[in-house]
């Protein structure tokens, strides 16, 4: 009976954190529509027809909602947050669409053609829009927007550390984790919590935020994992083969081929109890979720990351 009311609560939260998401979708619209050039961008998220849609592609931010109405934070500043945590994610998803030449977000112009101008130019944007949402919901308090700067100064930190060249020998786990992956895992999750946390004051928010730094450096780690062959074309730095090659002194980078099935599975394994530990601090500060329910989403998340064939080993 506990798990079911649990599971109720939980369901509620999302489905509640669903609607908001949609009054800040529309919210973000309303804003991009001062711009002379509005007719020329996409809005992704206008696709977002229903619940499962919304839950496919935006679990996390419905995740972080859900975690601002379990801390009784007010509505009207939900939706700030809400607005805050998106531009902040299309910031950092522009600048990893410029590294990578790609065209990713919820926010896309159709006429500029080069990749680089025009994930530049909607960086300007959102973070113009970023910084206006702050100052209203803080009373002009500038401190907010040296905040976030800082924040994404550190992620971008241990972004450039991912660079393989610039090491004599490949760097430890123990490195990894502590320099990069704190960074583009641990911090480009718990971002998302950096201005209500600052602005609330709520001792719940704090504990959620250590909840979610955990669930992102477990998911940074499962990408690791699947990408190893791809961030040694890159030449990025890899978890995974670093654990690796530690554990097999007498293969080197040039000489590595794949990871064995055993170590893969031993890997992973870590991964999800990682993930367990991080939905564990949120459920031990109260917020409604299981160590049942943690296990359904880690599926669905396995699921939209393409690894179905590796669901069973999360029971």
């Amino acid at each position: 009976m506990k798990h079911l009311i649990t599971n109720l609560k939980l369901n509620k939260l999302l489905l509640s954190s669903s609607y908001i998401l949609k009054e800040i979708h529309e919210n973000i619209e309303k804003d991009f529509s001062s711009f002379p050039f509005y007719n020329d961008i996409i809005f992704d998220f206008k696709n977002n027809n229903n619940y499962l849609d919304i839950f496919k592609k935006n679990f996390f931010t419905l995740l972080m909602l859900s975690l601002l109405i379990e801390a009784k934070i007010p509505k009207k500043r939900i939706i700030s947050y809400g607005k805050i945590i998106l531009l902040l994610r299309q910031i950092v998803t522009s600048t990893d669409n410029i590294i990578d030449n790609e065209e990713k977000g919820s926010i896309i112009f159709k006429s500029l053609d080069n990749i680089t101008v025009k994930n530049n130019f909607l960086s300007l944007i959102c973070q113009d829009l970023l910084t206006k949402e702050c100052l209203k919901i803080s009373k002009d308090n500038y401190k907010l927007s040296n905040l976030i700067f800082e924040e994404l100064y550190s992620i971008a930190t241990s972004e450039s550390l991912r660079d393989s060249n610039l090491y004599d020998s490949y760097p430890s786990s123990d490195y990894i984790l502590n320099k990069i992956h704190s960074g583009i895992g641990g911090k480009l999750l718990e971002i998302s919590l950096i201005i209500p946390k600052f602005i609330e004051k709520n001792t719940l928010l704090d504990s959620y935020s250590l909840g979610l730094y955990e669930i992102g450096m477990s998911l940074q780690a499962l990408d690791d994992l699947f990408d190893v062959q791809e961030d040694i074309d890159s030449s990025k730095i890899n978890l995974a083969l670093s654990k690796f090659l530690e554990k097999n002194s007498d293969i080197k980078v040039n000489t590595f081929e794949k990871l064995d099935d055993k170590f893969s599975i031993n890997f992973l394994q870590e991964v999800i109890n990682s993930s367990f530990h991080g939905f564990s601090i949120l459920r031990d500060n109260g917020f409604p979720i299981s160590h049942s329910d943690a296990k359904q989403m880690l599926k669905r998340l396995f699921k939209l990351r393409g690894l179905e064939e590796y669901v069973e080993i999360i029971n």
